[in-house]
Order: C-alpha cells, then sequence, then structure tokens
C-alpha cells in the first residue's frame, strides 16, 4: 500500500514539474513576442536619416504639418495612377513672396541605406532607387505614399517641408502650363565632367551646366482667377475654402487660412518660377542634391521682395549659386543648319519652317549620317548661342562645340522630336 502512494506522489511530482515548464515556455513566448514588438516599434520610431528631430519618427514627420513664416508647401498633381507633376510651393510671408520650384516626376533618386532599412521595414516593395511618379505603387494608402514621399524628397532636395498639398490633373491644368527654360548651375554633387557627360547631360563648360527643363508657371486663367480676389481678404478666404474641398493636404484649412495676410499682399504677376539643379539620364532625371540644397536655402532665405515681373527667357537656377543665364545670346540673325539624326522623312524640312516662323535663319538642311540620335543637339560656336531654340524641341542637348564651316548653330533632329 505504501509502496503505490508512492507510485502516485512520483506521477503528481511529474504532472507538477511538466505544468511548471509549460507555463514557463508560454512566460518565455511571450516575453520574446513583447520585446519583439518593442524592437520593431523602436525600429520605425527612429528618425529618418538626417531629416527633422531626433525624437521624430517616420510616423511623426509624415503627420505633422507646419505652418512656417516661409512655408514650403509640396504639391503632387495625380492621375488614378502615378504622380505626374511635382511643385515646391515657397510662400514668404516676410518679403510676401512666391516662388514655384518644378522638381521632375520622373526623376530617380537612390535613397541613402540607412533611410532605406527603415522604409523597407514599412514596405518590403520599395525600391532603393526610387522613380518619384510612382510612389503611389508601393504604398497601399495614398496618404502614407505622399507622406513617405515627402521625406524622400526632402532628404534629396536638403531642406524641410512644411506640409503637402495633392492636385487633380483636371486642377493642375487649370491653374498652370508648362514652358521651357535652360538652368544653368555649377554642379556639387556630380564629381566630374565624366559623371555628367554619362549622364546624358550637356558638357560641361566654364565648371557650368546647361540643361533644358519644363517648368510649372502660373496659367492665365489661373492668373485672372487670383486677380479677381486680390487685396479682398473675405475672398481669398472663400477661395482657399473652397479649393480645399477638391484638394487632400496634411494641413488643415484652417492652418492654411493662417497665409491670408500675406496672400492679401501678393501680387500675382510678380510670381516666380524656376527648375532644380540636376541632369538628364536618357528620360529620367537625376537632382544634384547639394546643388539644390544651397539654391533652395538662398531662395528660402531670400529678403527681397519682388517688385516686377519674372523675365522666364533669362531664368536660370540661382544667379548667386550658378553666374545666371545673362550671358545669353538670341539666336536671331545668326545661320543655322538643320540635319536629320532621327532618320525619320521630313523631320528637317519641318523643322526648318516652324524655326523660319519664328523669325530664325535656316540656311541649309541635310542628313546627319553618323548615326540615329534619339535626344535634338544643339551644337553652337560660342557659350550663350542655342538657348532661346530649346523651347522648340523635346529637351534638347546644348554644347559648345565644333560647327560646320559658314554657321553659327548646329541642330541635329533626334527620333525625340517625333513624339
Amino acid at each position: 500500500m505504501k509502496k503505490k502512494k508512492n507510485k502516485n506522489n512520483s506521477i503528481a511530482g511529474i504532472f507538477v514539474k511538466s505544468l511548471l515548464k509549460s507555463i514557463l515556455g508560454i512566460i518565455v513566448l511571450l516575453t520574446v513576442g513583447f520585446v519583439s514588438y518593442k524592437v520593431s516599434y523602436m525600429i520605425l520610431s527612429n528618425n529618418s536619416s538626417g531629416i527633422g528631430n531626433s525624437s521624430d519618427n517616420i510616423k511623426d514627420i509624415i503627420e505633422d504639418a507646419q505652418t512656417d513664416k516661409v512655408s514650403k508647401n509640396l504639391i503632387y498633381v495625380c492621375d488614378d495612377k502615378k504622380i505626374t507633376h511635382i511643385l515646391l510651393e515657397i510662400c514668404n510671408t516676410n518679403t510676401n513672396n512666391m516662388d514655384y520650384v518644378t522638381i521632375p516626376a520622373n526623376t530617380d533618386y537612390t535613397i541613402p541605406s540607412e533611410m532605406y532599412q527603415k522604409l523597407y521595414t514599412v514596405n518590403e516593395e520599395v525600391p532603393q532607387i526610387i522613380h518619384l511618379s510612382s510612389l503611389k505603387k508601393y504604398f497601399t494608402q495614398d496618404a502614407d505614399a505622399y507622406g513617405y514621399g515627402e521625406i524622400i524628397i526632402e532628404k534629396m532636395i536638403g531642406i524641410k517641408i512644411s506640409y503637402y498639398t495633392v492636385l487633380d490633373q483636371e486642377t493642375y491644368n487649370n491653374h498652370f502650363e508648362q514652358v521651357k527654360t535652360n538652368l544653368k548651375f555649377r554642379p556639387l554633387t556630380f564629381t566630374s565632367e565624366d559623371d555628367i557627360n554619362n549622364a546624358g547631360t550637356s558638357e560641361q563648360t566654364s565648371d557650368y551646366v546647361t540643361v533644358s527643363q519644363k517648368i510649372s508657371v502660373a496659367s492665365s486663367t489661373y492668373i485672372s482667377q487670383l486677380k479677381d480676389i486680390s487685396g479682398d481678404e473675405k475672398k481669398i478666404a472663400e477661395y482657399i475654402k473652397d479649393q480645399y474641398d477638391r484638394v487632400d493636404s496634411n494641413l488643415t484649412v484652417y492652418n492654411k487660412i493662417g497665409y491670408i495676410e500675406s496672400y492679401e499682399k501678393m501680387n500675382v504677376d510678380y510670381y516666380h518660377y524656376w527648375g532644380i539643379p540636376g541632369i538628364y539620364s536618357g528620360k529620367n532625371f537625376i537632382v544634384d542634391t547639394k546643388a539644390s540644397k544651397k539654391y533652395l536655402t538662398k531662395l528660402i532665405n531670400n529678403q527681397t521682395p519682388y517688385t516686377e515681373p519674372q523675365d522666364l527667357s533669362k531664368t536660370s537656377v540661382s544667379k548667386e549659386t550658378d553666374g545666371g543665364n545673362d550671358n545669353a545670346i538670341s539666336s536671331v540673325g545668326k545661320n543655322i543648319v538643320v540635319l536629320n539624326g532621327s532618320k525619320i522623312t521630313g523631320l528637317a524640312s519641318s523643322t526648318k519652317s516652324k524655326l523660319i516662323s519664328e523669325g530664325f535663319s535656316v540656311n541649309r538642311i541635310g542628313d546627319y549620317k553618323e548615326a540615329v540620335l534619339t535626344r535634338t543637339k544643339i551644337i553652337v560656336k560660342n557659350d550663350g548661342m542655342g538657348q532661346d531654340l530649346a523651347k522648340y524641341f523635346n529637351d534638347p542637348e546644348i554644347t559648345v562645340g565644333s560647327v560646320e564651316d559658314g554657321y553659327d548653330i548646329e541642330i541635329i533632329l533626334g527620333t525625340a522630336e517625333a513624339n
């Protein structure tokens, strides 16, 4: 009987030990799960590689709109599938200046490794080399795409953005139109002439690069609308509220109306429009991050009010940082030869007719036999020539070089002109 009792005690002891081990195992699993959660949370809560304060985290940054004395409003223009245009609207309440800086939507940007590791925890599908127009593709919610896009663009251009606004394509078409301008800047990110030439932009001339860009400017319709409400606080407030019904923004309409005093004083005829320093690689754009930061910082810190309309024909990235565009030489009266490097029949003839109708002198057309070009080249004898011709072509490359005897400017047409 005693033997049987000891046996029962032994079984009970084994059961208790097993139960305790099971409970301990569950506690260990719960502890590991909790620690994993905290580690993941801390990763997501770390700030994104130099953007904002050390106490900021990614989520905080994308939700935190600011009302600054010099506001930097990142404007996205979207259709159903992608981002079609990007502008940085700089509203300076100190000077009552309004500047619009176009950032090409076809920009490729390599996200720095530390920032990319953090974004990767949000979505593993986000590539390190990101195409800005495709931001919506990588995030389930559009608001996330715009918020994380804001972080990425902040890092790319080197300044803190105040808030973002999203326009649909129809609104953009009513408010803006595109014009071509030549931007001349001193490259700072790109370290050698080979870097620039391999990216397909024009050759360096005296340490500067000239790049033709399409920039967004206010349309005549939009200018008329703004003039109708100019100086009337009530009308401006109503206009802002009406516009906010059509846009998405992480800034409230109440805070937007906080800029109303400056809007009252602004002269829409004095709005200024700019491009961003960078070079083209094929059809994609690469922002010069260091030159952009230097240029935008000076633009934001500008304390001189605009007192006259901007002459877009003389617009460059920044007269202080890139030498300006004051050395532009008119192509009117210059001897121009147009060569067809596209193999598209009749392209040289139609180009000649177009340029002559605009007042230029095309003395000869012919075929370019060395290769079939994609991108049009404008080769000029002297720096400053050819810049006023760029707007008639699709992203032409302007270089100073050897021109056929008897001519000042040689235009070699690429297949891009057929698009």
